[in-house]
C-alpha cells in the first residue's frame, strides 16, 4: 500500500472512530435508569446482550409471597413486564440512529470501459464523495444528539407513565376487594330480611306488597354483588397484566389503604415544579434544539448534489492521467428556499408548542390538585361524619329493637346503611389515591405516554 493510500485509510478510520466515540455504549440507559429510580425508588434493569428468555412467573415467588404493596407492584412490573423491556429497546434503536447521524456516508466508485481497444483498451475509474455530507457532518452529529436525547426522555416518560398505570390498577383492585367485602355484608343482611319476610308472610303478619318489596330489594342486592365480583375480577386481571404475569395469580393485598399524608402541596408549589420536572417539556426543548440544527443544515441545501472525488484514466495510446474532480450544482432554479422555509417554520412550530405545553401543564396540574382535594375531603367526611352517624343509628336501632320498639326490618336497614357508608368511604379513598397518582403523572408530564405506544412514537 502506498504512503498516500495508507494516510487516506488512517484518516477515514480516525473519522469513523471519532463518530462512534460520541455514541454512549449503554445507549443512554444509565441516565434513563437514574431518573426512573429517583422518581419511583424501584430498580430497573436492561441488558441487550442477554438473549430473550420465555416468561417465568416462578421467578417472582419471593416478591409475591407477602401482601403486595403499591411499591412492590411497581418493582414486579419493572422486572417482569415485557412491554417495559420492549420500550427500553428503543434506546438501542436511538443509538443506531445516532451512529448513522455521526458517521460519514460511504464514497461512490465508478468505472468506464471503452471500445475498441486500439492499440490498448482505454478505461477510466473514479471515486466521489458528497461534498455536502462532509460539510454537514458536524451539524448532523448535533442534530442526531438532540434526537437521541429526546428518545431517552420519551423512554423515561413512557416507563414512568407505566408505573403510574400500575399504581392506579393497584388502588382499583384494593378498592374492589374491600367493596366486595361490604357488598357481602349487604347481601347477607338483605338475605336475612327476605327470609324473615317470607316467614312473616306465611304467618300472615305482612302483606303481599311488603313481601314483594323485600324480595325485590334482595334481588337487587344480589345483582350488585355479582357486579362487584366482576369488578374485582377485572381489576385483578388488569393488575396481573401490568405485572407481566402469565397465569391467574392469587394476589395478596393488605386490608386497608395506606395512610394519607398530613397535608397536600399548595398550588404554588405544584406549579413551580412543572418546568423542572415535566418530561414532555424536556422533549419539547429537544425538539426545539433539533429544529435549530435542522435550520443550520437547511442553510447548506444549496450544495446538495455537489461531489468531491478523484479519477484515473488510461488513453487508447497508453498514456494515463489522474487528478481531483469537483461537481457543483448551479443554483439557477432551486436556491434552497424550500428547505430554509420549512426549517424556519418547524423551529417556530416547536417554540409555539413548547409555550402551549407549559400553559396546558399548569392548567392540568391545578385541575388534578382540585380532584385530590375533593376526594380527600369526601373520604374524610364519610369517615369522620357519615360512618359514625350510621354506626350510632345502628346502635340506637338495636336498643329500640331490644325494647321491641323497632322491628327486624328497621334493624337490617340500619346495618345496610352502615355498610353502604363504608363502601362509599372506600370508593372515595380509592379516588383520592388514584388522583394523587394522576397528580404525580401530571407533574412529570407522563400521563400521555404508554409503554405500548412508545415503540411507534419514538421512531
Amino acid at each position: 500500500m502506498s504512503l498516500r493510500a495508507r494516510a487516506t485509510t488512517i484518516a477515514w478510520a480516525a473519522l469513523l472512530a471519532g463518530a462512534c466515540a460520541s455514541v454512549p455504549r449503554d445507549s443512554g440507559f444509565a441516565d434513563v435508569r437514574s431518573t426512573i429510580v429517583a422518581e419511583t425508588k424501584q430498580p430497573l434493569e436492561w441488558d441487550p446482550s442477554r438473549p430473550v428468555a420465555p416468561p417465568d412467573d416462578a421467578s417472582l415467588g419471593s416478591l409475591l409471597a407477602e401482601p403486595l404493596t403499591v411499591e412492590r407492584a411497581v418493582e414486579v412490573a419493572f422486572a417482569h413486564n415485557r412491554d417495559v423491556q420492549a420500550t427500553l429497546e428503543e434506546l438501542g434503536i436511538a443509538r443506531g440512529d445516532l451512529i448513522a447521524a455521526s458517521s460519514v456516508r460511504n464514497p461512490l466508485a465508478h468505472g468506464e470501459l471503452r471500445f475498441p481497444p486500439n492499440p490498448i483498451r482505454p478505461f477510466e475509474v473514479g471515486l466521489t464523495k458528497s461534498l455536502l455530507d462532509l460539510l454537514q457532518l458536524g451539524s448532523r452529529k448535533k442534530l442526531g444528539r438532540a434526537q437521541f436525547e429526546a428518545a431517552q426522555v420519551r423512554v423515561t416518560a413512557a416507563i414512568l407513565g407505566f408505573a403510574s398505570e400500575v399504581r392506579g390498577s393497584y388502588y382499583e383492585l384494593l378498592a374492589a376487594r374491600q367493596v366486595l367485602v361490604r357488598r357481602g355484608t349487604l347481601l347477607r343482611a338483605q338475605q336475612a330480611a327476605a327470609e324473615l319476610a317470607g316467614r312473616q308472610h306465611q304467618a300472615g303478619n305482612i302483606s303481599d306488597l311488603d313481601l314483594e318489596n323485600e324480595q325485590a330489594r334482595y334481588g337487587q342486592v344480589k345483582l350488585d354483588q355479582a357486579r362487584a365480583e366482576l369488578d374485582e375480577l377485572e381489576a385483578r386481571e388488569r393488575l396481573i397484566a401490568r405485572l407481566g404475569l402469565q397465569g391467574r395469580a392469587e394476589l395478596q393485598l393488605p386490608d386497608a389503604f395506606p395512610e394519607a399524608p398530613a397535608s397536600e402541596e399548595s398550588e404554588e408549589d405544584i406549579v413551580a415544579q412543572l418546568p423542572a420536572r415535566r418530561l414532555d417539556l424536556r422533549i419539547a426543548e429537544r425538539e426545539i434544539e433539533a429544529a435549530q440544527r435542522s435550520l443550520g443544515i437547511a442553510g447548506k441545501a444549496l450544495l446538495e448534489g455537489a461531489t468531491l472525488g478523484a479519477h484515473y484514466e488510461r488513453e487508447p495510446q497508453g498514456p494515463h492521467t489522474t487528478g481531483p474532480s469537483l461537481e457543483v450544482p448551479i443554483p439557477l432554479f432551486d436556491r434552497g428556499a424550500a428547505q430554509k422555509t420549512r426549517a424556519r417554520a418547524q423551529l417556530r412550530q416547536a417554540l409555539q408548542r413548547h409555550a402551549a405545553l407549559l400553559a396546558t401543564a399548569r392548567s392540568e396540574a391545578r385541575a388534578v390538585r382540585e380532584r385530590v382535594l375533593e376526594a380527600r375531603a369526601r373520604a374524610a367526611y364519610l369517615r369522620e361524619v357519615v360512618i359514625p352517624r350510621r354506626d350510632r343509628i345502628l346502635k340506637l336501632t338495636q336498643l329500640e329493637y331490644n325494647a321491641m320498639l323497632k322491628g327486624p326490618f328497621q334493624l337490617i336497614e340500619a346495618r345496610q346503611g352502615l355498610a353502604s357508608a363504608e363502601r362509599d368511604e372506600i370508593l372515595a379513598t380509592r379516588d383520592y389515591w388514584i388522583a394523587r397518582t394522576q397528580l404525580d403523572a401530571t407533574l412529570l408530564g407522563v400521563s400521555q405516554f404508554s409503554v405500548r405506544r412508545e415503540a411507534k412514537e419514538a421512531r
